[in-house]
């Protein structure tokens, strides 16, 4: 891709890690300075390294890749695939989309999945909300008006995609299910968290919590590996190596007030006086959720009458609930 695209990012200067003169990114947040060649190698040496550091997989690992069709999961899938293939006697990587069922916009993002998958001869499996629940999210969402207690799209699509992604993943025979979540959505989820109180979600968030072969039985363990690279680079990452990915954002998002978007607003508006920002969130969330995870004490939980799964002190889990309601 021509760098001039470009020039409202990069700007006359010289490379901090080539020594030269030319188009240079200058990252505000650490003071450095890259040419675009530097810049794409610094981004995945971060990703290998967040891997490496945070123990996120084994080379035996069977890899599961959430994969959307956007500009994070398609570097995500990118960067795996090529680690997978340097990497001695690794199993191939499969990659898993969601078709929530959302008109005009869904149907794009799994023409560049699938584009993506089909070019480096992925594995690429698709399932349909319609196919497990029986209607698709904008049904859902329609239907869901017309209830005395009516929910914004984004409970839905989260609450059925969680657990899709992780059954399918689990069905695949995998061992880890790699999410596209970078620094940005990890400051802003935890930042969300914070302000409406919900520790508990923080303390499960913690990477390094025990896994346990009664928790392994019904959910795979999950990985972020772009978690430590802001928003905006993954963009310029992505269009720099030219991948086909879907530009647009879900429309819920645009016409719905959710309350994430606007916590993301406030983090970018922040950025402006305090560029770190996002590495001091991402840093909190790391020592706030170790804290809470070795103090908060650990309850037993009911499971499911339905499915089996964990589901608190109630009847039936969170995703069952909902079922039966749409059944109802």
């Amino acid at each position: 891709m021509e760098i001039k695209r470009f020039q409202n990012v990069f700007t006359e200067g010289k490379c901090d890690y080539c020594d030269s003169n030319t188009l240079v990114l200058h990252r505000r947040y650490s003071g450095e300075s890259l040419c675009s060649e530097c810049f794409q190698e610094r981004i995945e040496k971060k990703i290998y390294k967040t891997i490496s550091k945070y123990n996120l997989l084994k080379p035996e690992d069977k890899i599961i890749v959430g994969l959307s069709g956007g500009k994070d999961s398609i570097s995500l899938l990118y960067n795996l695939y090529k680690i997978q293939k340097r990497t001695y006697n690794t199993k191939p990587i499969i990659a898993l989309s969601i078709d929530e069922g959302i008109q005009h916009y869904r149907a794009k993002c799994l023409e560049a999945a699938n584009h993506f998958c089909s070019k480096y001869n992925i594995e690429h499996h698709i399932i349909p909300f319609k196919e497990v629940v029986g209607k698709p999210l904008d049904e859902i969402v329609k239907n869901s008006k017309q209830t005395a207690n009516p929910r914004y799209a984004c409970y839905y699509c989260a609450l059925i995609r969680r657990r899709l992604l992780n059954d399918h993943a689990k069905k695949l025979g995998g061992d880890v299910l790699a999410l596209g979540h970078n620094l940005t959505d990890i400051a802003e989820t935890f930042l969300m968290n914070v302000l409406f109180k919900r520790f508990y979600l923080i303390a499960n968030q913690y990477i390094f919590k025990h896994h346990s072969s009664e928790t392994d039985k019904y959910f795979i363990k999950k990985i972020m590996p772009l978690m430590k690279i802001p928003e905006e680079e993954i963009t310029i990452y992505a269009n720099l190596k030219e991948f086909h990915y879907y530009k647009s954002h879900c429309p819920f998002r645009k016409t719905e007030p959710i309350v994430r978007k606007r916590v993301l607003d406030f983090i970018e508006s922040f950025k402006q006086l305090s560029p770190e920002i996002e590495f001091n969130l991402f840093n909190g969330f790391m020592e706030l959720s170790e804290i809470l995870y070795n103090t908060q004490e650990k309850k037993d939980s009911d499971y499911c009458k339905k499915c089996g799964y964990p589901s608190g002190d109630t009847e039936y889990c969170s995703y069952c609930s909902f079922i039966r309601t749409l059944e109802n």
